[in-house]
This record gives C-alpha cells, sequence and structure tokens, in this order.
C-alpha cells in the first residue's frame, strides 16, 4: 500500500477520535506500516496548518552545481578525437574536474 493510502487512512482514524499510539497500533497490524509517534503528529500539524496534498515532496535537486555546458562537452569531444587522452589528461588541459 502507498504512503498516501496510508497518510489518508491516519487521517480517517484521527477523525474518528483515535490517539496517536491507537492509530499507530492499527497501522501496523492493517497495513504493515510503522511510524513513530512523531510522524503522525507532524503529518498531522501539516494537514491542519496547510492545504497539504499528502503525497511527498521531490527530493529533487534545485540546481546541479556539477553540470557542464555544451562549450565544454565540445572541447572534450574534440580534444578526446585529436589526441586520444583519458579523462585525467582532458581534465588537466581543460583545468576541470
Amino acid at each position: 500500500m502507498e504512503k498516501l493510502e496510508i497518510r489518508k487512512e491516519f487521517f480517517k482514524l484521527k477523525n474518528k477520535g483515535h490517539s496517536y499510539l491507537q492509530c499507530r497500533k492499527i497501522l501496523k497490524t492493517q497495513f504493515n506500516f510503522e511510524a513513530t509517534k512523531r510522524t503522525l503528529i507532524r503529518w498531522n500539524q501539516k494537514l491542519m496548518g496547510t492545504e497539504w496534498n499528502l503525497l511527498n515532496k521531490s527530493r529533487k535537486p534545485k540546481t546541479i552545481h556539477y553540470k557542464t555546458t555544451d562549450d565544454i562537452k565540445q572541447k572534450i569531444i574534440s580534444i578526446r578525437d585529436k589526441t586520444n587522452w583519458g579523462k585525467n589528461g582532458i581534465s588537466d588541459e581543460i583545468g576541470i574536474g
């Protein structure tokens, strides 16, 4: 079962008046999902505080610092074609890691 569905079940249980510990036990027995009390509290605070859509946030980095530009790629390809050097020779020639 996906986390989204487990979170929905948790909120249904919480709305029925179950405590966090009771919710933990029910989630463990019915869905084989272990969550700490702190996790359930955070889920509840997120839902009550904002318009949370129950999905996980993306873990994709916002910026990639090691991304090479097209100019550098073309230099690497031309040096590789002319000299047949490996990565160490090319990186020394261009000055990148």
